[in-house]
């Protein structure tokens, strides 16, 4: 079977679903990503990496784009498919000033731009950010727009059509606990009691301990986002659950589904 998964950045994989990509390549899954943005506007935080010869724009998404080339062999998928629109940036203000920026793009003509790779790909489960986002990113938000949009419309392009479409998850518990820990500007406007959710809302649940340290390959070797080895060690051993298991909402769905939550996006395809 087929698994598609549909997100901004370079590095949104990793943290949201890179086990459960990694999981699905080993079963014999094909496991596409594509990836709406090169991250050109992505911070370089990593000591060892000079961003002179990286400075924003196309220069830096062409560092990005070798991480995430890098990401997807760790996890043992498919090539990055890129569909070439530049990263707003962060804060939103960025994006603005930037005509070529991807929160400028009109969705759809964003999800005409899915549809024939849905009709390549023939994706049986789909996965994209929810309704938030993961957190507010105005990039996230409108590669939700396109992708959920492209699910249901691709019934018109490609039989059988996708039968799932999958948000990554977080749980009010887990999020109220990270907000109250961390100093991180991105968590200052993520609302628990909005992005997290309750466990009667989640439909997969996916023990990806037997693939933790790919994960983990995958999230360091965007090196340029959040650093030295040691440090992303660090993080990790700050959130274990990170490794241990990946949630994921259902946001739509061809045919039924069993009982909920099930262990595997393909459960009874």
């Amino acid at each position: 079977m087929n698994l598609l998964a549909v997100f901004a950045h370079p590095d949104d994989e990793s943290f949201t679903c890179g086990g459960t990509l990694a999981k699905a390549a080993k079963k014999g899954h094909s496991v596409h990503l594509i990836c709406a943005t090169r991250g050109e506007e992505g911070e370089i935080i990593h000591p060892d990496i000079d961003p002179e010869p990286y400075p924003k724009g196309d220069a830096r998404g062409k560092l990005r784009t070798k991480e995430l080339n890098a990401t997807c062999e760790a996890l043992e998928i498919n090539p990055p498919i890129w569909l070439d629109h530049h990263d707003s940036g962060f804060p939103i203000e960025v994006g603005m000033n930037n005509p070529r920026a991807f929160m400028n793009q009109d969705v759809i003509a964003l999800e005409r731009q899915l549809l024939p790779l849905i009709a390549d790909l023939k994706p049986d489960v789909m996965i994209t950010f929810d309704p938030h986002g993961g957190y507010p990113h105005i990039d996230h938000i409108t590669i939700h727009r396109a992708a959920i949009a492209a699910f249901w419309s691709a019934g018109s392009v490609v039989q059988p059509a996708p039968k799932r479409i999958f948000y990554p998850a977080r749980s009010l518990e887990t999020l109220r606990e990270m907000k109250a820990k961390s100093t991180s500007t991105t968590m200052a406007d993520v609302d628990p009691e909005l992005y997290g959710v309750s466990e009667d809302s989640l439909a997969a649940v996916i023990d990806i301990r037997d693939f933790a340290e790919q994960k983990k390959e995958a999230i360091m070797a965007h090196r340029s986002q959040f650093g030295t080895r040691e440090k992303i060690q660090g993080m990790l051993e700050g959130r274990p659950a990170m490794l241990e298991q990946e949630l994921f909402v259902l946001g739509g769905l061809r045919g039924s589904f069993p009982e909920m939550p099930v262990d595997d996006l393909f459960a009874k395809l």
